[in-house]
């Protein structure tokens, strides 16, 4: 009977004796819509209506349960079971056309949602992809940005560094070229003394003339000044050294992970290699707390310090005061670099951490600086704080947590 009604009202249907029988014919192809009777052989409605919700393949089908049972714990036993509509016996045929048409219904929509879910999810695996991508390629350009600021840092250095080279260099030289004057003198002096000491009796004109040649070429002072120009010359080398590891540590590629470093040392190293941009026009004060370790990327601190000190130096006009404090307070270690500098006014402060922002003069400044520091301090957890008062100078204050991993809490600058 039902199969003759939903024939005629233009369904095609397909009708089995059992449930294993469904059960099987749905493997071979799919149905939009399953009417069962809940009393059948070998197995209930029930139980079929089970198989088919638990199958990922069926479970979207509408399942339409038809029987004469009308109490309400079998409905609920249906309901458990996962059925969609129940029809009971004796039917209507209005009331099974209405179901089934609305089942089907809703049966297109949820193929209509499915299909496009599937496309929706492979829109959105391949827009992942494209934005994996686009960000592997920004952290790409980050990182040849951060190293072409600090080669940028580096060269505006250059001759700064050269000039602090040829310093040591040059007295170096004039050492060694007058040690090669001194030398010459004392073997004529230790040859003519040889001389005047090979006779078993010393001449005594040979004698005075020996001490007469002593005081023409001032050997006394020339055995006093060896030692004096050899300290000198071995400070130099050693000058030379500690400027030439400071700029290749500065310098090279920075390590790929994290490790112990001594800030203040750190600190030690960029003052090294900023000295000729400080010497002329400031005094550096130095005012170190005792520090634990922190784990970080110490040459990426480096370029911080470097951007603030320089920075620091070119904030003052003639002459001022530089002054670098560093202290331990909790799990939190506080950099701070001041001048008595012009000073920044309140809207351009708002902007200073913004990338290419710069009141340098064209040609001066990259605009990366602070920008790329803030993003250094911020990779480690840390904040840069910035006071200023137009006038009087500024103070720069890098916070880093000793684990290098949990971003600071907002405290009061003290």
């Amino acid at each position: 009977m039902l199969d003759d009604t939903l024939t005629i009202n233009g369904h095609a249907t397909r009708t089995f004796s059992s449930g294993t029988l469904v059960l099987q014919a749905v493997q071979e192809e799919l149905p939009d819509l399953i009417m069962l009777d809940i009393i059948m052989p070998e197995m209930d409605g029930f139980e079929v209506c089970r198989h088919l919700k638990e199958n990922e393949d069926t479970r979207y089908i509408p399942v339409v349960l038809v029987s004469s049972l009308k109490e309400k714990p079998m409905m609920l036993k249906g309901i458990a079971a996962g059925a969609d509509d129940f029809i009971s016996k004796p039917y209507d045929t209005m009331e099974i056309l209405l179901r089934t048409r609305n089942l089907l219904m809703v049966k297109r929509y949820q193929d209509f949602l499915k299909e496009h879910s599937g496309i929706l999810e492979q829109e959105v695996r391949l827009r992942t992809e494209e934005l994996e991508k686009v960000i592997a390629e920004l952290k790409s350009t980050q990182q040849q940005m951060l190293q072409q600021e600090k080669m940028a840092s580096i060269g505006q250095l250059t001759a700064g560094i050269a000039h602090e080279l040829n310093n040591p260099i040059g007295f170096i030289a004039s050492n060694i070229a007058t040690l090669g004057k001194y030398c010459d003198k004392l073997l004529k002096y230790m040859e003519a003394q040889q001389k005047a000491l090979l006779p078993e009796l010393p001449d005594p004109d040979s004698s005075k003339q020996l001490h007469a040649l002593r005081r023409q070429m001032k050997i006394d002072h020339i055995v006093k000044d060896i030692p004096e120009m050899n300290r000198e010359t071995m400070e130099g080398v050693e000058r030379i050294k500690s400027i030439v590891r400071d700029l290749k540590c500065f310098s090279r590629i920075d390590e790929a992970g994290q490790k112990l470093a001594d800030i203040n040392k750190c600190l030690d190293s960029t003052l090294n290699i900023a000295h000729n941009e400080l010497k002329y026009k400031t005094t550096v004060i130095l005012e170190y707390g005792e520090l634990p370790q922190l784990r970080c990327y110490p040459q990426q601190l480096n370029q911080v310090f470097m951007n603030l000190l320089v920075n620091a130096a070119q904030a003052i006009d003639t002459q001022g005061v530089v002054t670098v404090r560093t202290r331990h307070e909790g799990d939190l270690i506080y950099v701070a670099i001041s001048d008595t500098g012009s000073g920044i006014q309140q809207e351009v402060k708002e902007h200073i951490f913004k990338p290419f922002f710069t009141t340098k003069e064209s040609g001066k400044g990259t605009g990366l600086g602070l920008s790329i520091s803030n993003e250094i301090v911020r990779n480690h957890g840390g904040e840069i704080r910035v006071s200023s008062e137009p006038g009087k100078g500024s103070t720069f204050t890098v916070i880093l947590p000793l684990n290098g991993m949990h971003p600071v809490q907002k405290q009061v600058e003290q």
